[in-house]
């Protein structure tokens, strides 16, 4: 079993938590793979360097099965998008704060041996698709969490049209918009009012980032709908940025127009199924565990 680990050494236990979860699983037979740049940390551990470049590429080898995960949501958010190009399942271990994703935690990795054996379940996540036209030609991005239209650096609202296919949304005056999956519901898009989705339920949730409106609410719609989103009166001073889970950043000018939609990818999770959904909610969301 080929399985690639992603860690975020940034965080506090990611590294000794790197180094047990390379010893388990060269243990029970696995390959273990580091991405090049972190390879030579790792350099007194049983573990091989893979390619960013051929991954990029699309040359990928060779076949990983599985991702893991090492850090909080974020790192998980990251690892699951190249989980996505490999067409492999992902699994979490929290090293982070927070860690709501998440299936493991950094204390009890004695579950890797589930992992090895197949008694896992799959959660499949929806991910949005975005569409960037621009004059010179479109760029293509697939998100987990979020994509999020804003103002930038700017001091000043800025003006923001949606249109569906079949009419007219609505138009914007706000600091941004979050387009969100179910997933991306207890992310950026909670913070800014929106609602919270249960993780299986598909659909596309638009929140307004502070609004300057007693009325604009967030709102749920289909997720086979095609949303096209454009800035309104868009100057060298009001200038509008979209980000794709909170790591690209693209600029966006006055002829540009922005299609989002749900991805064809799924992320799929592991789940060992032992907490539920609203379990989780409680204890690490919530704060009534």
């Amino acid at each position: 079993m080929n399985i690639l680990l992603i860690p975020n050494l940034g965080k506090k236990n990611a590294f000794e938590c790197t180094c047990e979860v390379i010893g388990r699983l060269s243990g029970y037979g696995c390959k273990c793979y580091l991405f090049e740049d972190k390879i030579e940390q790792f350099s007194q551990m049983p573990v091989a360097s893979y390619s960013i470049q051929s991954l990029e590429k699309g040359n990928a080898d060779p076949k990983i099965d599985l991702v893991i995960s090492v850090g909080g949501d974020g790192t998980l958010i990251h690892s699951a998008r190249r989980a996505v190009q490999l067409d492999c399942p992902v699994l979490g271990i929290n090293a982070g704060r927070l860690g709501f994703l998440t299936e493991m935690e950094h204390t009890s990795l004695d579950q890797l041996e589930e992992v090895v054996s197949g008694e896992y379940t799959i959660q499949p996540r929806m991910m949005l698709h975005a569409i960037v036209k621009k004059p010179e030609g479109i760029q293509e991005f697939s998100a987990l969490n979020d994509i999020v239209i804003s103002r930038g650096e700017q001091d000043r609202m800025v003006d923001i049209n949606v249109e569906m296919k079949n009419g007219f949304v609505n138009s914007y005056r706000a600091d941004g918009l979050i387009f969100s999956t179910p997933t991306g519901s207890t992310a950026y898009a909670l913070s800014a009012g929106g609602p919270i989705v249960y993780s299986s339920i598909e659909s596309i949730s638009i929140t307004p980032i502070c609004p300057h409106s007693l009325f604009s609410r967030s709102i749920l719609y289909a997720p086979d709908e095609v949303f096209t989103v454009t800035g309104k009166h868009i100057n060298n001073s009001e200038i509008l940025y979209m980000s794709v889970d909170g790591e690209e950043r693209i600029r966006i000018d006055s002829e540009d127009a922005i299609i989002v939609s749900k991805d064809e990818q799924y992320v799929k999770f592991i789940s060992f199924g032992s907490k539920s959904y609203y379990e989780k909610l409680n204890k690490k969301i919530l704060g009534r565990g």
